[in-house]
């Protein structure tokens, strides 16, 4: 389906005209830093940027993003796909979730180096590679180094950040330490999505982020642990174009585990804006800027804690995409009108079983229940990345409960259910 008009807030907003979008990350450690993410959902989260590339980006994503059977309900029954055909650029069919580790990691930078142009490349988490250079608009260096959590004292007034407690070289080094303050907050210093994030209130919790860690090459902190009040993410564009201004695009809450591994966000419209303009005016008059001048640009966010007494601590730097800007994007182009709660699940079933269950409650119109912005399928299970739509938040678990009913497997609708 064509849309006639385009929506104010995309990619195209803050990239340049050209620009190859891969919303991608390095397997493992490659690029110094540590993503736990399985391939199967790798690939899925890829095809995100179909639904909020815009006019003027091309989307680099997995072979399966684009299999007939999804890529036809994601375009043709629910209309999510917002870009043309033409503006989709896919990974070779070989590099599949059989594939993993280094040798993924090879053929994925084979692939890409063969079919983008000279300086067009942005991937959510660069490769570090001699022939990246080459490729990649932004520097790869000087994105890694804004995603290293160590660093965000360079940028982030010391009043806006959890004390260090202590430094470790790696896993090993981590390994060797007897005690930390507790409760502490441990974390691999280049991280994503909760996968090095371990939340240590007892010497046993230290003791199993030491097992978890104890593998890894990358950098480990232990930091304060603030007793929060909510968890928030904020969502910011800095366009190539200097004479634009630097926007906040949206906030939305997290959910996270005990572990503190991320596990979907509520993005509410009508949220209370008041409580964020000391943020906002942190991030548009001192710390974006700092970044622009640092030469980076295009979509990221921040992880913000928020105390009872309304302190604000940044504890993670996204310096890309995320699983959540999908949906500010839609949020704010008014395209989800309703609230939601955004969550990835699997669905064991046919395509006739899929169609008849999930499609009616997806489709737009006034029982619209569930929003999904990305699928795959294959050996009779389909993986969607998804928003629950609600109203109130006290209808979240009665909503929950139905798509579990229908056969959504998911732990955030699980728990939301039982939350309720």
């Amino acid at each position: 389906m064509t849309h006639k008009t385009e929506p104010a807030y995309s990619l195209s907003r803050y990239f340049p005209e050209g620009t190859e979008y891969f919303y991608g990350y390095p397997a493992d450690e490659d690029s110094h830093f540590y993503n736990g993410v399985p391939p199967e959902i790798e690939e899925m989260v890829s095809g995100r940027p179909m639904v909020c590339a815009g006019p003027n980006v091309k989307v680099i994503c997995f072979a399966g993003c684009v299999d007939s059977v999804p890529f036809s309900i994601l375009r043709d029954d629910l209309d999510v796909i917002r870009v043309d055909r033409k503006q989709i650029l896919t990974l070779p069919k070989n590099i599949d979730a059989r594939v993993r580790g280094a040798k993924r990691n090879k053929l994925i930078k084979n692939a890409l180096f063969e079919m983008v142009g000279a300086k067009q490349l942005v991937m959510a988490q660069p490769y570090l590679d001699l022939r990246a250079k080459t490729f990649f608009q932004i520097p790869p260096h000087r994105s890694i180094w804004l995603n290293d959590k160590r660093n965000m004292s360079s940028y982030i007034p010391k009043a806006y950040l959890p004390e260090i407690y202590e430094e470790f070289m790696d896993g090993a080094c981590f390994q060797q330490v007897d005690q930390l303050p507790l409760p502490c907050v441990v974390k691999v210093t280049s991280s994503s999505s909760g996968d090095g994030v371990r939340i240590c209130h007892t010497q046993e919790d230290v003791e199993r982020a030491k097992a978890d860690f104890g593998h890894l090459e990358g950098m480990i902190y232990a930091t304060e642990y603030v007793k929060i009040h909510r968890n928030f993410a904020v969502k910011f564009g800095i366009s190539h174009d200097i004479e634009q201004p630097i926007e906040i695009i949206n906030w939305h809450e997290q959910m996270v585990s005990s572990r503190g591994d991320f596990m979907g966000g509520i993005v509410e419209p009508h949220e209370n804006e008041e409580i964020f303009q000391p943020l906002n005016k942190v991030l548009l008059e001192k710390i974006l800027p700092e970044v622009r001048r640092r030469g980076w640009y295009g979509v990221g966010g921040f992880d913000v804690l928020m105390t009872e007494d309304e302190r604000f601590y940044f504890v993670d730097p996204n310096f890309r995409m995320t699983g959540m800007t999908v949906y500010d994007f839609l949020a704010r182009n008014n395209i989800i009108k309703k609230s939601l709660l955004s969550f990835s699940a699997e669905f064991y079933g046919s395509e006739r079983e899929f169609r008849e269950k999930i499609l009616p409650i997806a489709k737009p119109g006034p029982h619209q229940i569930l929003y999904v912005t990305v699928l795959t399928h294959g050996k009779k299970v389909f993986r969607l990345n998804a928003a629950l739509l609600f109203h109130e938040r006290s209808e979240i678990a009665k909503i929950a409960e139905k798509l579990l009913g229908l056969g959504l497997v998911s732990t955030v609708l699980m728990n939301a259910a039982v939350a309720g």
